[in-house]
C-alpha cells in the first residue's frame, strides 16, 4: 500500500466544484462509497491511500421488512454550467446525473431508500444503476448498498458499505474472493462522502450537526477514487467543518420550504452552501466560488412527493 500526502499537486489536478457523480457514487461510475483493504487501517488524515485487492468477501444486507409504508418518492439532478457539464475527478466524469428514489418506512423506527442514478461516463455512455440505502430513525444512513462494479474488478458488485460510529466498512463482492477489496477506514468525526456524493450521505453529516450560530461542527469527508487496474480503490479522509447558518424559506421542487441552512468548508475546495428540509431531507447544495462570475454549479431536489409526515 502505498501512502501519498493529500498536497501532492498530480491528484489535485481535477475540478475542485461539486464532487459528484454527487454519488455516485456515491456511484459514481457509479460506485457510492467504498473503501480499503481489510486489516489496514488509514493512519494519515488529509491523505491519501492507494489500495489494491483483498481476500475478505462482501457482508450480506439483513433481509427486508416484511411491512413497509411508503412515504416519499423524488429526484435530484446536478447541474453544471462550465467544464462541459462534467462533474468528478479528472477520468471519471459524469455528465447529466439524476437519482431517482423511493423513501420508505420500515418496522422498529427505521428507514429504507430504493433508487436508480442514471448519468453518462464517458459522455454518451449511459448507466442506470439501482441503489439501497438503509437510514435509522433520524434519517443518518447505516448501510448503502449498489448494484454496481468496480471499474477495475469486473467481478465484483454490488458494493456495500456500512457505516459505523468511528469506521467506515465497505466491500465490492466478488465471486473470486481473491479479487474482492473490504475496506475498513477509521473516523474520528461525524463524516459522510464528498465523492461519489450521495445525497443522503449529506444530509445525514448535516443530522450530526449541533445547531450552533457560534460554534462550526469538525466533520470528516472521504473520497473514493478508482486511479487504475494496479490500484483499483484509493480513499481520501479530508478535515473539514460544518457551520450552521440559520433557517429560512426556499423554493425547490416546485415547494416552498423552511429549511436549515449549513456552510461545509474544506480544504482545497470552495465552499459548499447545503439547505435540509425540517426533517433532514436534502433540498439543495450550491457551490459558492470567489469569482463572482463563475460557471454555476449546484445539486436540487428537483420532484418530490409525499404520502405522509416523516
Amino acid at each position: 500500500m502505498k501512502q501519498q500526502c493529500d498536497q501532492q499537486p498530480a491528484r489535485d489536478k481535477h475540478r475542485r466544484g461539486l464532487p459528484v457523480r454527487m454519488y455516485g457514487g456515491v456511484a459514481i461510475c457509479c460506485l457510492f462509497g467504498l473503501a480499503v483493504i481489510s486489516g489496514v487501517h488509514a493512519t494519515q488524515h488529509d491523505g491519501q491511500q492507494e489500495l489494491s485487492q483483498s481476500g475478505a468477501s462482501a457482508k450480506t444486507s439483513p433481509g427486508k421488512e416484511t411491512q413497509r409504508a411508503k412515504l416519499a418518492e423524488g429526484e435530484y439532478e446536478i447541474q453544471e454550467e462550465g467544464n462541459s457539464g462534467a462533474v468528478g475527478p479528472a477520468g471519471e466524469e459524469v455528465y447529466d446525473f439524476h437519482e431517482s428514489w423511493t423513501l420508505w418506512r420500515l418496522g422498529k423506527g427505521q428507514y429504507e431508500v430504493e433508487g436508480v442514478r442514471k448519468f453518462e461516463s464517458p459522455r454518451d455512455v449511459k448507466h442506470a444503476d439501482r441503489f439501497l440505502i438503509q437510514l435509522s430513525r433520524d434519517l443518518t444512513p447505516i448501510r448503502m448498498t449498489e448494484f454496481a462494479k468496480l471499474v477495475w474488478r469486473r467481478d465484483s458488485g454490488p458494493l456495500t458499505c456500512e457505516f459505523l460510529v468511528k469506521e467506515v466498512h465497505c466491500s465490492s463482492g466478488a465471486r473470486n474472493t481473491r479479487q474482492a477489496i473490504d475496506l475498513r477506514v477509521p473516523m474520528e468525526f461525524p463524516y459522510g462522502f464528498l465523492w461519489p456524493i450521495s445525497p443522503f450521505s449529506l444530509s445525514g453529516l448535516t443530522r450530526q450537526a449541533e445547531r450552533d450560530l457560534n460554534r462550526p461542527n469538525p466533520i470528516q469527508l472521504l473520497s473514493v477514487e478508482q486511479p487504475s487496474v494496479d490500484n483499483p480503490i484509493l480513499t481520501i479522509v479530508r478535515n473539514g467543518q460544518l457551520q450552521y447558518l440559520g433557517d429560512e424559506d426556499i423554493d425547490v421542487a416546485e415547494q416552498t420550504w423552511h429549511a436549515h441552512e449549513f456552510s461545509l468548508k474544506v480544504p482545497s475546495y470552495p465552499r459548499f452552501l447545503i439547505w435540509t428540509s425540517r426533517s433532514g431531507l436534502l433540498l439543495s447544495v450550491t457551490v459558492e466560488h470567489l469569482d463572482p462570475n463563475w460557471p454555476k454549479e449546484w445539486m436540487k431536489l428537483v420532484r418530490f412527493w409525499k404520502w405522509a409526515d416523516f
